[in-house]
């Protein structure tokens, strides 16, 4: 028995099969940002409370931004719950301010930032 031959490809299909293959390679790159999300850090000495933190790419601009600043150790990006937490190298300090515009530099709102060790926190721009 014969088997019938395929319909040739019209211009929406190839369009829809792109669409796909882009969506998954775009997945398989999705930054390793999202593998530590809901890794809590067991004493953040700084937490963050973002507004429109919304998916893994989200997490990933937010914490790009925040690696740059000098002293942070680590960084965990809480994606349910809105909330970035920082650990602090020893000695290193930053200010509220620099944090807050490092967050909108990434296109966030900071709606509160805490300093659980007051020891990294500068009152002014030190920390840059």
């Amino acid at each position: 028995m014969k088997r019938p031959t395929p319909a040739p490809l019209t211009a929406g299909r190839r369009f829809a099969a792109c669409a796909l293959v882009a969506l998954f390679a775009t997945m398989a790159l999705v930054p390793q940002a999202s593998a530590q999300d809901d890794k809590l850090i067991e004493d953040p000495d700084i937490i963050i409370e973002v507004d429109g933190i919304a998916c893994p790419f989200c997490a990933y601009g937010i914490e790009k931004r925040l690696k740059r600043i000098d002293g942070v150790a680590e960084l965990s990006v809480l994606l349910e719950e809105g909330r970035v937490q920082l650990k602090m190298d020893e000695g290193a300090t930053v200010s509220e301010e620099r944090l807050r515009e490092t967050v909108a530099e990434a296109g966030f709102e900071a709606r509160s930032i805490v300093f659980v060790n007051e020891e990294v926190r500068t009152s002014s721009g030190a920390g840059r």
